[in-house]
């Protein structure tokens, strides 16, 4: 439709500039007979006997004889009436239409349009123009000198007008020329690199190429046949021949010499593209084979040493992490002993009979800050060793969903704790998943916990375990208490916390840790916000076993699972017991299974 509208706006522009040309033309015409009419009273008689000629040249005008049979009849003054009266009103009419058209506000935007094609053109070969037309102007026999005169005023008045139109858009009128233009492309030859300037080198002796060829063809074959009489009719003609077949094969020849070098070219550029696609891919060790009489050479070098330097970039970051890595492992051993003498010393306080009430209340908060801070201790201990790959796994088949069934009962304290509504949704049939129990075990109390720690109060968290396509999925979504304002994956970075004001206990290593245990175990953990809702989702390979065989559950790899911090410790499991059932109450997890 913008096309149709353009078109159409192209259109009228272009009839409003016809008109007002035809009035400039038609001014200049009326301006030189009035010039001619008071140098030469003569004039009037001859524009009286124009006017008189193109009466005459009117249609005859018929009459009806007594047989009713229209008639031709001789001109009249009739007749030279209504050809006068018939011409005046034509005139009348286009002349209104002509000025209603002309000033018009689409003539100025078709003006534009004229002015910068003018502004293309070289101002030699404008010049060049004007010559020609005032030669043709001369040059033209049989016409008196009054319509010369008419002739010259109209092409006077077109020369004036496009030289004021083309002056007043175009400010660079006498900077666009021949001279200026080759200064330009050869400083643009000279900006442009060794490539670009190997390739225009080709393309341009290609060009040249096959036109000296062609024109030689053509030059050889118009001498053999209008200059040698003296050789023969044979001989002239065998030459004929053979000067234009002599120049197709080397037009043929240059055009297959310039596919094979752009073809050299493509094949390096490929060589440049794969190297480029393995580093992507993270093979920093990609070099590529680029020949030195490449075009390409230079790139390719230049895509070289971009390699070394990412690669050296690369390996100071990993020193780095790494350096960073064990002075936090290092610190956390050397906290980590003298912790466990101040946590053994406040168990010992405790123990002491006769404490008074106050100073059994300073214990239990000693107590309670040193599990704290042990616990990130440890949490930094886990993630360092998740981190430099140390971990150790004992990876065996599981069922997933008994798993995170005996992760609701032992967290059942937590859980009530909370004031929160847990909706869990775990099928019975059982999802087998090769990976490491502890620490799958850890994935979903940390994402527990951390549900407890930062939803809002008093709303509903819901726990979901599917299976569908090959995929075990446990996903956790609940309502953040406070603005979310990092995305998922900033979220499971180390010492993040959603929490900024850090109102809430916790070291910001919670999701990092699920993460990274997740991994190891070759599972996939996702974090997705939308708003304030917090969506964790871990993703296992499904493990088709047959009639149930080898099917483990917690208790069976793991014997005792790990009591957190503050929990009355759990009895000791037997093989495939069955699941206690939680307290009930409002606030109670809905265990569907």
């Amino acid at each position: 439709m913008d096309i149709n509208l353009k078109s159409t706006s192209t259109f009228k522009g272009l009839v409003s500039w016809v008109c007002l040309l035809f009035i400039l033309c038609t001014a200049s015409v009326a301006m030189v007979f009035a010039i001619m009419v008071l140098v030469s009273p003569g004039m009037t008689e001859y524009a009286t006997d124009s006017v008189h000629q193109f009466a005459g040249s009117v249609p005859p005008y018929l009459e009806q004889g007594s047989d009713g049979v229209f008639h031709k009849a001789e001109p009249t003054d009739l007749a030279y009436e209504y050809g006068v009266k018939i011409a005046s009103a034509v005139a009348v009419v286009l002349t209104a239409l002509i000025f209603i058209f002309a000033f018009r506000r689409d003539r100025r935007a078709f003006e534009a349009v004229v002015a910068r094609a003018l502004g293309r053109v070289w101002v030699e070969v404008k010049l060049l123009i004007l010559g020609p037309l005032v030669v043709f102007g001369m040059s033209l026999f049989g016409w008196t000198s009054t319509e010369r005169c008419f002739l010259f005023s109209i092409l006077g008045v077109l020369t004036v007008y496009f030289l004021c139109l083309d002056i007043g858009r175009n400010h660079r009128f006498f900077g666009h020329n021949i001279i200026h233009s080759i200064l330009v492309r050869v400083n643009d030859y000279h900006a442009m690199t060794t490539f670009e300037q190997r390739a225009v080198r080709r393309l341009y002796s290609t060009i040249a190429m096959v036109v000296f060829l062609v024109v030689f063809g053509i030059f050889g074959y118009a001498v053999a046949v209008n200059f040698l009489y003296d050789h023969g009719q044979h001989a002239r003609d065998k030459l004929a021949l053979t000067v234009p077949l002599i120049a197709l094969i080397g037009v043929i020849g240059t055009v297959w010499w310039y596919i094979l070098a752009l073809k050299r070219d493509l094949r390096d550029w490929n060589l440049l593209m794969a190297q480029i696609t393995e580093m992507y891919g993270g093979d920093l060790n990609a070099v590529n084979h680029v020949p030195p009489t490449s075009n390409l050479y230079d790139c390719a070098m230049q895509l070289n040493m971009i390699r070394t330097g990412v690669q050296k970039a690369v390996e100071e970051g990993t020193k780095a992490d790494r350096t960073k890595i064990e002075l936090i492992t290092n610190v956390s051993h050397d906290i980590k002993t003298p912790l466990t003498s101040v946590i053994s010393y406040v168990e010992l306080l405790k123990r002491e009979p006769g404490l008074p009430e106050a100073a059994k209340d300073y214990v239990n908060i000693l107590s309670q800050k040193a599990q704290r801070l042990n616990s990130i201790v440890q949490d930094v201990f886990e993630v360092s060793k998740a981190a430099t790959g140390n971990i150790s796994l004992n990876l065996e088949d599981l069922d997933i969903g008994r798993l995170l069934k005996q992760t609701f009962v032992e967290m059942d304290e937590t859980i009530q704790r909370s004031q929160l509504q847990f909706r869990v949704d775990i099928p019975d049939a059982a999802m087998i998943v090769h990976a490491d129990g502890p620490r799958l075990y850890r994935v979903f109390q940390n994402l527990i916990r951390n549900c407890t720690q930062y939803s809002l109060e008093g709303s509903r968290v819901y726990v979901a375990l599917s299976a569908q396509a090959g995929v075990v999925q446990v996903s956790i979504r609940n309502i953040s208490k406070t603005e979310i304002t990092m995305n998922g994956e900033d979220l499971t970075a180390r010492f993040v916390r959603g929490d900024q004001n850090r109102t809430t206990e916790g070291s910001g290593l919670g999701l990092s840790i699920a993460k990274s245990f997740t991994e190891a175990c070759g599972g996939c953990f996702f974090v997705r916000t939308d708003g304030d809702l917090f969506i964790a989702t871990v993703q296992f390979p499904l493990v088709e076993r047959g009639g149930g065989e080898g099917l483990f559950s917690y208790e069976k790899s793991m014997g005792t699972p790990p009591v957190p911090s503050g929990a009355a410790p759990a009895p000791a499991a037997v093989p495939e017991p069955p699941l206690p059932e939680p307290p009930a109450g409002p606030n109670s997890p809905e265990l569907k299974a």
